[in-house]
């Protein structure tokens, strides 16, 4: 038995949609991204040091409790995502 002819898939009559330009960032950070960067490191690393070597009792570290964690990290986390953005 002969096949039948295939048909074509009709064409669509709707427009093709526009492609959308996307604004290219500055190809620099700006200049106070990587001491701001290094700073939040580097309080990150003092804090959770002096909170760790004192076992809480530095200052007013003792008031804090385990916050001083949730401060020393949030700071390295800050670090990194400044770090994410340096070009």
């Amino acid at each position: 038995m002969p096949e039948s002819r295939r048909r074509k898939p009709k064409k669509s009559t709707t427009p093709r949609p526009q492609p959308v330009k996307v604004k290219k960032s500055s190809a620099h950070s700006g200049p106070w991204l990587v001491p701001a960067m290094l700073a939040c490191f580097a309080i990150s690393i003092v804090w959770l040091l002096t909170y760790y070597f004192s076992e809480g009792e530095a200052l007013f570290m003792n008031s804090l409790g385990g916050f001083n964690l949730l401060i020393g990290f949030g700071f390295a986390v800050g670090g990194l995502g400044l770090a994410t953005r340096w070009r």
